[in-house]
């Protein structure tokens, strides 16, 4: 069965969610090229335009698979496309209700909620409207920021070593 998307999309006044856009390519390379996400996330080997443009066109492949679930994460404005971050969702095996969430939040936007607040909506949402019962995040202890958001949402968290 497809990941469905968020109708209406969700908002909680300060970031929404949303899909991503050929107009994202620029922020998703420059997120794929920044360290601090290298570090924390898994980024593709390849990280230029065509790539990005690729992996941005595939994701209603990816939701039609039920592979992944990958949003965006823009101000609450829907005049405003700047990205933020991402959130997004891979389902697990072991059962129907289980999945890990995992985010990024670009540079000049950290430490200042915005991952906190996307992680929540979406969470939220996908316990809510899919009835996801056991979602989590696998996280490095050595960056506590994210221990932070797993926990802050609730996600039960697996320690990567």
């Amino acid at each position: 069965m497809a990941l469905p998307l968020p109708d209406p999309p969700l908002s909680d006044g300060v970031v929404r969610l949303r899909m991503w856009s050929v107009h994202d390519v620029d922020a998703l390379v420059d997120a794929w090229a920044d360290e601090e996400i290298r570090k924390w996330t898994r980024v593709p080997e390849k990280r230029d335009a065509d790539a990005a443009l690729r992996w941005i066109a595939a994701e209603q492949l990816r939701r039609d698979r039920s592979l992944a679930l990958d949003m965006v994460v823009s101000p609450a404005d829907a005049e405003d496309t700047t990205v933020l971050g991402e959130v997004g969702m891979v389902p697990l095996a072991g059962g129907p209700s289980r999945a890990e969430l995992g985010w990024w939040v670009a540079r000049p936007h950290r430490r200042q909620g915005v991952a906190t607040r996307a992680v929540g909506l979406f969470a939220d949402w996908l316990r809510d409207a899919l009835e996801f019962t056991d979602l989590f995040a696998e996280v490095d202890p050595e960056n506590p920021a994210s221990v932070w958001v797993a926990e802050s949402n609730n996600l039960r968290l697996r320690i990567r070593r």
